[in-house]
Parts: structure tokens; sequence; C-alpha cells
């Protein structure tokens, strides 16, 4: 494996995988950043233009849309508050507020030094230890992947905030619109109103985009006659990444959430949406400041985007080694693969070792090529928060729009988005939390679809739990819901200690 890792390299380092590298990955920046356009679709857009390409340089390419799109979706999560791929959900709920306080420029550099951190272990793990990885994913069947997904459902106990029948309510709601469309084992027609449209859902894209972009457009315009304080973005007075302080206190949260986003990464189908809900919300568990998550704590972006980039290598691993797609990219990969003449499995490692070393070397790669890119251009990526209110929020709503529209070329999509909107606008009055809803939505087809196939498939119901890896996954998930009751329990017999304390002292 060696031999055939460091024999890759001079393939790499020739001027045209090079080229395609860098081209590659400050387009899927781009891509990224622009609401609607995934890492898939720019994936899937690269691919004709391959055709004509080397292998490798093709694969080079690839891999610098991929790592640049996941990235870029922090661009447009931070600074409009609009999750530019549904990966950067959780980087909404801190990389914003750090913008809104005049923090847009530390959130964008710690978003791509994070993002950048994630990568680069995701990379290792696919060169090391990826056969062993993918091997253990295939071991998850239809039940471990129904707990995998009740797992993800446990987090929502951390962001229902003050609230807890208002975050469970988002919640159910999130699990709700997840039951729309086809019924994925009978096939049968659920809530679809007699309209073709909703037949497979509503697409997650146009979903996100309505539910946090619409009430940004809204809470700018209520507020654009009142006097606000401006955002103070200067070169001068903005803050930046601290290399020696800021990486002493994030080691072990870019640690614990890359781990976090390489196994997510092998699973297939699950993305790197879960894996941020997973560490961020490990991350805030761990917190001795929990309570300032969602308000603009930088340890939020730290874990949320280190978990989605260290899903992209990990994710090609399944792929790779026995042609089964991590993700939905990973499955458009695979035909850039077969396009040129690759058939995914255990033979490409012995008859196409340079090209697949070579792919893995990419995945590495550019992420160095991320970080530049993403760390010197924060600033000026930073300046359109001095754009003023009322053409920020017109600038966010034309955004939104053809953002969707492009998705499908449907204006369907664009209906449905304003119709999320209009419900992220109410539950912003009332006072509900989106992301339990995002997680509902994101996490509720995969937990019914599997849990029919799992029983479907058991000679007992029984049969969910005594799976070693279901059992593993049951006791993480009752350890997740009993957290946040014994730290609340912890936190108010530490404020009544407290005020005994102050009462015996007489300091009342």
């Amino acid at each position: 494996m060696f031999n055939s890792l460091f024999a890759a390299l001079p393939g790499i380092f020739h001027w045209s995988p090079i080229l395609a590298m860098v081209v590659a990955t400050g387009a899927g920046i781009l891509v990224g950043a622009m609401p609607g356009l995934s890492a898939t679709m720019g994936v899937a857009l690269l691919i004709p233009f391959t055709f004509g390409m080397q292998p490798l340089t093709a694969l080079a390419a690839m891999a610098g849309m991929y790592n640049g799109a996941i990235y870029g979706g922090s661009i447009a999560a931070i600074l409009l508050n609009i999750p530019g791929t549904p990966a950067a959900v959780c980087t909404t709920l801190d990389g914003h507020p750090m913008a809104k306080r005049g923090e847009g420029v530390l959130a964008l550099q710690t978003s791509v030094i994070s993002s950048a951190f994630g990568g680069v272990i995701s990379a290792f793990a696919l060169m090391f230890v990826a056969p062993y990885l993918a091997a253990l994913a295939l071991r998850f069947g239809p039940a471990e992947y129904f707990w995998v997904a009740v797992l993800g459902l446990s987090t929502i106990a951390s962001f229902i905030g003050g609230s807890t029948i208002k975050g469970l309510i988002s919640g159910f709601m999130g699990l709700l619109v997840s039951t729309i469309g086809m019924d994925p084992i009978t096939g049968i027609q659920r809530f679809d109103f007699g309209t073709t449209y909703l037949l497979d859902s509503i697409p997650l894209l146009v979903t996100l985009i309505g539910l946090f972009s619409i009430p940004e457009v809204y809470l700018i315009l209520e507020k654009s006659g009142k006097n606000q304080q401006q955002v103070d973005i200067s070169l001068r007075n903005s803050a930046s990444w601290n290399w020696v302080k800021d990486t002493a206190q994030s080691w072990m949260i870019w640690l614990r959430s890359s781990v976090i986003g390489v196994i997510v990464g092998m699973l297939p189908g699950a993305g790197a949406s879960i894996a941020s809900f997973i560490a961020y919300d490990d991350t805030r568990r761990r917190s001795k400041s929990s309570e300032l998550f969602g308000k603009g704590h930088i340890d939020g972006v730290k874990a949320s985007e280190t978990a989605n980039n260290a899903v992209t290598a990990s994710s090609l691993a399944p792929m790779l080694a026995f042609g089964v797609p991590g993700n939905s990219v990973a499955a458009v990969m695979i035909g850039g693969l077969m396009i040129h003449g690759l058939q995914p499995g255990p033979n490409l490692f012995v008859k196409n070792s340079s090209i697949v070393y070579g792919l893995m070397w990419a995945m590495l790669l550019t992420n160095f090529l991320m970080l530049g890119f993403g760390y010197f251009g924060s600033r000026l990526f930073a300046q359109c928060l001095r754009i003023p209110p009322t053409l920020m929020a017109s600038a966010i709503a034309v955004l939104s729009v053809v953002g969707t529209y492009s998705i499908n070329n449907s204006m369907g999509d664009v209906y449905a988005m304003l119709i999320s909107g209009f419900v992220g606008i109410i539950m912003l009055r009332l006072r509900i939390p989106v992301a339990p809803a995002v997680l509902g939505i994101i996490l509720g087809g995969i937990a019914e679809s599997s849990l029919r196939r799992a029983l479907l498939l058991a000679n007992s119901p029984l049969d969910l739990f005594t799976g070693p890896l279901s059992a593993i996954m049951v006791i993480l998930t009752l350890l997740s819901l009993t957290y946040p009751i014994y730290r609340n329990y912890i936190h108010k017999k530490q404020k009544s200690d407290e005020s005994e304390n102050i009462f015996e002292s007489g300091e009342f």
C-alpha cells in the first residue's frame, strides 16, 4: 500500500492535475456559496468538462470541486444566514450571529481552517484506514441505520433552547414533512394533496433555503427603518485567527469532530448533514458555556465545519473499495469513474493503483488549496456585510429564488421555498426553533425506511435490539437522551448551592 501511495505522487504533481485542482477548488467554493447549488450538483456539472482529460486529472478536478463546495456552503451560512449546502445548517446557528456582531471575518477564517483540518484527517483516513472502516460500514444493515437515525434525532434535546414544548413541536413538524411523498416500501402516495410535485417529497435544499433565507429577509426589512449599529468589518478592527492561541483551544474539538465525520462518512447514505449535527451536539454537551451555543459561539462553527469536511474523503472509501457510495456525491463520482473506464471495486486497486492513490492525494492537497482561497479571501467575502440592509434583503431574496429554481429548473420549487419561508416567519414570530425541524426532515425518512426494512427482514421486533452494533447505538441514544436531564439537574443543584452559600454568608 505504501509503495503504491508514494508511487502516485509524480502523477498528481504534474501540471495538468495541479491546474485542475486549483480551478476546480475555486469553482467549488463559488458553487457551495450559492444557495441551491450543492456539492453533488457541482460535481455532476463538472463531469462533462472532464471527458477530454486524463483519468487522474479528471478525478483531481472532482476532488477539488467536492472539497471546495462543502466548505463554500459556510460562506452564505455565515454572512447571509442561508446554508449554501445542507451540511452548513449548523454553521448558521453560530456563524451568522458572529457576523452580526462584527466577527464575520473571524467566523469565515475559523470555518476554512476547521474545514481544512477535517478534510486533511479525512484524506489520511481514506489513505490508511479506509479498508477497515469500509468493512465495518458494510456490516450496517437496516436495523443499524435506524438506530443511527434515532441517535441523530435524540440530539433534538440539545437544540430545543428555552421551551421544551416548542422544540418538540418543531421536531415533530420536521418528521411530518419527511413523510410527504411516495411510501418508500409500498409505493403508496402520501400527503401529496393530489399534486405530482409532492410525489418525491419537498426537496431538502428547497426547504432549507425557505426556512433560513425568507425569515432573514423579513428580519432585515423589519429593522431597516430603525437605527441599527453598523457592523464593523474594517481591516484594521476586524478580529482574525490567532494561530497559536486558537489552535491550542481548538485541537480537541477538531479531533473529536473529525473522528465523527470520518465514521459517518463511511456509512452509505448518512452524509455530511448528520455528521455536522452530531459533532455540534457533542461539542455543545462538552462545553462549559453550552448556553451560548446558537448565539454566536465560535466552537459551534469549529465543530460543524470540521465534521462536514471530514466526511468528504471518507465517503469515497466504500465507493472505491466496494462500489458502494458513501453519499450522493460519491454516487455521482462513480459515474465519473466509469466514464473514464474505471470500475469501482477491489480490482481497481490492482489494475489502476496509481489513479486511485492519486485521487487520495488530490483529496488531501485540495484542502490546502481551499485553506488558501478561504483564509485570504475571508476579508473580501466579509465586505458583503457592508451592503445597505435593504439591498442585502433584495440580494438574499434574489439568490434564494435563483438558487431554488436552478435545482430542478422548476417553479414548483420556488413556490415550495416561499411557503417554507412563510412557515419559517411564523416560527420566528412564535420563537419556535428551526434546527429541530431541519433535523427531523433530514433524519425522518432515513429512520422510517430503515425501520420498516428491518422489521420486514426480522423474525421478531426484538431483533432490532439484539445485534451488537444495534446495542451500541441503543446505549448511545439513551445516553444522548439522559445527558441533558443530568446536565440540567447538576446546573440547578449548583445554582441552589450558590444561593444557599450567599444566604449563609449574609451577602444577600
